[in-house]
C-alpha cells in the first residue's frame, strides 16, 4: 500500500486519476475541476451558480467556523456572493459532545456572511479519530462574468491582501501551544490564536469582482502565498516572480514561524486574497481595496517561477509547494 504525505494529493495524481474521470460532460458546466481553480461554475437557464467544496482536516479548533469561511472564500474568488452552505460532520465515537460547539461556529460564520445552512449530514463514525467537517458552498456572481484562476496574463501585477500565513498562524499557535509557551510572549501567542477571526476574504474579493478589476483571483490555502502564486501561474499558463521583502508578515506569524522553524510564505494562508491585475487597472484596484500590496508579477511561462528572497537569492518553484503546516504536523523537525 502506497504511503503518501499529508495534504493535498499531488498534482500528477489529480491529473491522472481524478481529472480524467469527471462523469458526463454536461454543457451547463462552464468551469470543470482543474488544477488551480477554486470552484466550479454552472449555467442554469439565464442564471449562473458557483460551487465549492473543501474539508477541514488540519485543525481541531474552530472547524465549524473554518469550514464556512474557507468554502465562502473559494466561491468569492470566483467573483460570486456566497449564499447557501451545506455541511457533512463526521464525529468520533467519543465526540458527540463537540457537535454543539461546531454548530455554534457554523451558525455564527453563516450569519456573518448572510449565508443559509440548507442541508447536510451528521454522523458518528467508527473510523474517525477527530471531528471532520466537509463543507459545500453555492454562490451567485456579482459581476458580468465569473472570475477564474486561469486568466492571469504576462504583465499582470500580483497583489495580495492582509498578511501571509493567517490560517496557519492560528492553527500552529493552538496545536503547538505548549512548545511555543516560553519561546514567544504570552500576549503574542494569544493574539496568534485569534487569527481565526481574520479568515474571510469575501468582502475584498467581491469589491474587486463587482468592478471587473482582476484578471484572476485565488484563495491561497495549502502551500501559502508561494503555493497560491504557483497555482495561479500554472492555471493560467504563465509564470511568476514574487519578492519576499514585499510580502507582509504579521508580528504574530513571524514569532510563531521563527519558534517552529518554518517559512511563513509557505504556510496555509486562508484569509489572504491573491489577484492578478492588469497594470492599467492597478491604481483603481488599490483604491478599491485598502491595504492591498504589490508582491510580484506574472511573466511568460518560459521565464520560470521565481521567489526572490531577501538578500537577492532566487528560489525556483518547479512544483506544488508542500505546506509547512503538514510538515510540522507530520512530526518532522521544528527546530529553528
Amino acid at each position: 500500500m502506497d504511503v503518501a504525505e499529508l495534504g493535498k494529493v499531488p498534482r500528477e495524481v489529480l491529473e491522472k486519476v481524478v481529472f480524467r474521470r469527471l462523469g458526463w460532460r454536461r454543457k451547463d458546466v462552464i468551469v470543470f475541476p482543474r488544477f488551480g481553480e477554486d470552484a466550479a461554475v454552472l449555467k442554469l437557464d439565464k442564471k449562473t451558480l458557483v460551487a465549492a467544496m473543501d474539508p477541514i482536516t488540519g485543525s481541531e479548533e474552530r472547524i465549524g467556523w473554518l469550514s464556512v469561511h474557507v468554502n465562502a472564500n473559494d466561491v468569492a474568488v470566483m467573483g460570486a456572493e456566497p449564499r447557501w452552505f451545506s455541511a457533512t460532520i463526521l464525529l468520533p465515537e467519543d465526540g458527540l459532545s463537540k457537535l454543539d460547539v461546531i454548530m455554534k461556529d457554523i451558525d455564527a460564520a453563516c450569519r456573518s456572511l448572510r449565508v443559509s445552512l440548507v442541508t447536510g449530514h451528521t454522523e458518528v463514525a467508527s473510523n474517525v479519530s477527530t471531528p471532520i467537517v466537509i463543507g459545500h458552498m453555492l454562490g451567485v456572481p456579482v459581476g458580468r462574468k465569473p472570475v477564474t484562476s486561469s486568466d492571469a496574463r504576462p504583465g499582470d501585477v500580483l497583489v495580495m491582501s492582509k498578511s501571509a500565513g493567517i490560517e496557519g498562524t492560528a492553527i500552529l499557535a493552538s496545536a503547538f501551544r505548549e512548545k511555543l509557551a516560553g519561546k514567544i510572549p504570552e500576549d503574542v501567542l494569544a493574539r496568534a490564536e485569534k487569527f481565526y477571526e481574520k479568515i474571510s476574504i469575501v468582502r475584498e474579493a467581491l469589491k474587486l469582482a463587482e468592478r471587473g478589476l482582476p484578471s484572476a483571483m485565488h484563495d491561497p490555502t495549502e502551500g501559502g502565498v508561494i503555493g497560491g502564486a504557483y497555482e495561479l501561474a500554472e492555471a493560467s499558463g504563465c509564470s511568476f516572480v514574487l519578492y519576499e521583502e514585499r510580502v507582509p508578515v504579521a508580528v504574530e506569524t513571524e514569532a510563531v514561524c521563527r519558534a517552529l522553524g518554518c517559512d511563513p510564505l509557505k504556510l496555509i494562508s486562508s484569509g489572504v486574497l491573491l489577484a492578478a491585475v492588469p497594470r492599467r487597472l492597478l491604481e483603481k484596484c488599490l483604491k478599491t481595496v485598502r491595504g492591498l500590496r504589490v508582491i510580484g508579477e506574472f511573466r511568460e511561462r518560459r521565464e520560470g517561477n521565481v521567489v526572490v528572497r531577501r538578500g537577492g537569492r532566487e528560489e525556483e518553484v518547479k512544483e506544488s509547494v508542500r505546506d509547512e503546516l503538514w510538515r510540522l504536523l507530520s512530526g518532522l523537525s521544528v527546530s529553528p
